[in-house]
């Protein structure tokens, strides 16, 4: 008996010693993950600061995690360490940690863990062209934070899966999940996560050309960011909406900003961002003509130039010293690089860095003389462009499918892990056995101590009844004696109502007398509003077409230019070619063709813009009497004093009188058979009247005013665009009258 008692107080006493051991041995990894959690935390604050210091804290932290083998402290490191490769532009090696951090996670079994490495490996993967990788890594990422619960989470990978899309081009799909991200973060009322859905948004809207829905959300995330102190957010920020003045063509504006953040990214020693803000600097210059600017932007965005793996990055970097070249007149050299740039842009099937490299050979085979190959390169640009849509398409329909596999094998996964982590409890169960059997003894004190609380609460239940009843005693009493009183104020009550009633019937004559006036004042309000809204109408619907009509002029200028000084010199050139080469009947046929190309070109260019304007329209119109008399059997007489022939018109202005005047007189010609035509100008007051009288077989009024004719409502339309007015008699077989009064001020 008492080798039996003295084994089990022994087998007692070794597991008190076991437990104390753990107990102590617990406590100690406690207190080492505690120190490792600050540690990374410290290392975090400084990522864009230090590297060198965030590095000897990290290199600390890992090893002591490894040693206590604390896989989520480890995956932790890892992250920050991710976090600060990538923040400086190098992808690759951030990815690699990334990667690191994901493999800790699962072995720490945390959901947690293991959806936040996921999202930080498709943020890298998005950023070096793997895009497809990056779907599928957020698509994970989200079905596991939705499992979770964590709303934050999920808002942030869906707010990434957006920006993918973004990338794709495919609009339609990245503003679903940017739209979904935003309205989780509304209802968490997190200021620094909602700035950044407004951040994506305003990106997304920039895409799709949505100018001002872009600013607004650049504005308000601009705003949130200055406020929370996020320097270099707010820095990105600024960038883009300098990007979107550009657009609009606010180049001063944009100029300014971009000059406003660069000693910003100078500090911190961010090349990517500095070669951003030069290559722009060096798109305003261009824009605005600056050639010497443009050049030294051009050499300072070179000098930042660092290859880092990331897709739009490479592009710019070999595009940048493509153009340096071409500057340079290294032809040879130049192509080199955009072949480089294009190889890049091809492997990560990003559309948009493929439509800016095709663009950019195409300036290249222009300015090297190559035309033929600018042509063809110009063709599969265009092509390009509008197959980007078709594609995109079908890389949706891939995705869906990516998105159903991912799913079906995370599921599998988490099965995995629930098996695993049931395993580890059964085993922390035997351990906890014995602990529990005190805890049930301290849980017993416990409830007798709620006992004995549970009857002193009854106790002073019962008194606060008894104060109850006396003082609901006391409440029917005094409701008595206000009955009472009340009785006697119902009585004074009806003698005023009495007295009410004979001032309200009074008031209501005075009511309805009143509403009968102010029904006619409202009605006649009514009719003078109609009218000023009618009058508002005609006049945008004048100002409208004046906008159109002036547009129209401009472009005919713009062709017309463009016919004479591009075409027209590039068919000279060819003209040029063949004259040089050996002379053969072949040779001959072609530059015959040539010939009336440059014709046919030189044509068209005068009917949008007639030659003859550029030495005033008084000029014009005697040319344009010389050209009637000369061809054709109807004879024209220009009638034109000397003062008038002093005034001066405005370029817009001009071009309409002399297209009013050549439509009028080749109607007169064609419909009326007119042999003989008479135009007169002469001044009036403040007034200019053009007078174009014929002979020919006239109108009546009402076929005149029911034209459906392009012609005379083109007429009309330039007339009324010159805020002048126009006149039209006639009656058949007397001929036909038109007078144009004009502004004399043009």
């Amino acid at each position: 008996m008492k080798i039996k008692r003295f084994t089990s107080v022994f087998t007692l006493c070794v597991v008190i010693l076991l437990l104390f051991s753990n107990q102590v041995k617990s406590q100690n990894i406690t207190a080492t993950a505690k120190s490792i959690n600050e540690s990374i935390i410290s290392a975090k604050s400084k990522v864009l600061k230090d590297t060198l210091e965030t590095k000897t804290i990290l290199q600390k932290a890992i090893s002591d995690a490894v040693a206590i083998k604390n896989d989520t402290c480890l995956a932790k490191a890892y992250e920050v360490y991710g976090i600060m490769y990538a923040k400086r532009g190098l992808n690759n090696k951030g990815l690699d940690y990334f990667k690191k951090q994901f493999e800790a996670s699962k072995r720490s079994g945390s959901n947690f863990h293991i959806g936040t490495s996921l999202q930080n490996i498709s943020n890298v993967q998005s950023e070096v062209g793997d895009k497809k990788g990056s779907i599928n890594s957020s698509l994970q990422a989200i079905a596991i934070f939705q499992k979770l619960n964590n709303k934050a989470k999920e808002a942030n990978s869906l707010m990434n899966l957006g920006i993918t899309y973004i990338a794709l081009g495919d609009y339609p799909t990245a503003m679903q999940y940017q739209l979904k991200a935003l309205e989780i973060r509304e209802k968490l009322h997190n200021k620094y996560d909602l700035a950044y859905s407004q951040h994506a948004l305003a990106s997304l809207y920039s895409r799709m050309k949505n100018n001002d829905k872009a600013l607004e959300y650049n504005f308000k995330a601009l705003k949130s960011f200055q406020e929370l102190k996020d320097e270099s957010i707010s820095s990105s920020i600024i960038f883009n909406i300098a990007m979107i003045r550009i657009r609009t063509k606010s180049y001063d504006e944009a100029k300014k900003d971009i000059e406003s953040i660069i000693p910003y990214f100078e500090k911190l020693n961010k090349a990517e961002s500095l070669r951003k803000c030069y290559t722009q600097l060096i798109n305003i210059a261009d824009l605005q003509g600056d050639d010497a600017a443009s050049e030294k932007y051009l050499a300072k965005a070179v000098e930042y130039s660092k290859l880092n793996g990331s897709t739009t990055n490479d592009v710019d970097v070999w595009i940048n010293r493509s153009r340096l070249n071409m500057l340079q007149k290294k032809y040879s050299e130049s192509e080199n690089d955009l072949i480089k740039a294009q190889e890049i842009a091809k492997k990560s099937q990003d559309h948009f860095n493929i439509i800016n490299v095709k663009r950019q050979f195409v300036a290249l085979y222009n300015e090297s003389g190559q035309g033929k190959k600018a042509e063809r390169t110009l063709n599969d640009f265009i092509k390009l462009k509008d197959s980007v849509l078709n594609e995109t398409n079908i890389l949706k329909l891939n995705e869906l499918n990516t998105k159903y596999e991912t799913e079906k094998k995370e599921a599998s996964i988490l099965l995995l892990n629930k098996e695993n982590n049931f395993k580890q409890l059964q085993l922390k169960n035997n351990f906890l056995e014995l602990a529990q059997n005190k805890f049930l003894i301290e849980k017993q004190n416990q409830s007798l101590l709620i006992n004995q609380l549970e009857i002193k609460n009854k106790n002073q239940l019962v008194k606060n009844q008894q104060l109850d009843a006396n003082k609901k005693a006391q409440d029917i009493k005094s409701l008595k004696k206000q009955s009472q009183i009340q009785n006697l104020e119902i009585e004074n009550k009806k003698l005023e109502l009495k007295q009410k009633n004979i001032w309200l019937i009074f008031g209501g004559i005075l009511f309805l007398t009143s509403l009968i006036s102010a029904f006619f004042i409202y009605r006649n309000y009514q009719h003078k509003q109609e009218k000023k809204l009618q009058k508002e109408i005609f006049r945008q619907q004048e100002l409208e077409a004046k906008a159109l009509f002036e547009g129209e002029q401009n472009e005919r200028i713009r062709i017309a230019r463009d016919l004479h000084d591009s075409v027209g010199q590039m068919l000279s050139l060819v003209k040029m070619n063949l004259s040089s080469q050996e002379q053969t009947s072949e040779n001959e046929n072609t530059q015959s063709l040539v010939d009336k190309t440059i014709s046919e070109v030189r044509n068209i260019s005068h009917n949008l813009i007639p030659e003859e304007l550029n030495f005033g329209i008084f000029l014009a119109l005697e040319n344009l009497t010389d050209k009637v008399n000369s061809s054709s059997k109807t004879k024209m007489e220009l009638q034109i004093p000397k003062e008038i022939k002093l005034i001066k018109f405005q370029k817009q202005n001009e071009l309409s009188i002399y297209r009013i005047v050549q439509e009028v007189v080749n109607n007169m010609i064609k419909h009326a058979d007119a042999s003989s035509i008479n135009l007169s100008i002469r001044k009036l007051e403040n007034s200019l009247i053009i007078n174009i009288k014929d002979n020919g077989k006239g109108l009546d009024d009402d076929s005149i005013s029911n034209s459906s004719g392009i012609g005379w409502k083109n007429i009309n339309a330039r007339v009324h665009m010159m805020d002048g007015k126009i006149k039209i008699e006639s009656e058949k077989l007397s001929g036909t009258q038109i007078e144009i009064t004009l502004p004399q001020n043009g």
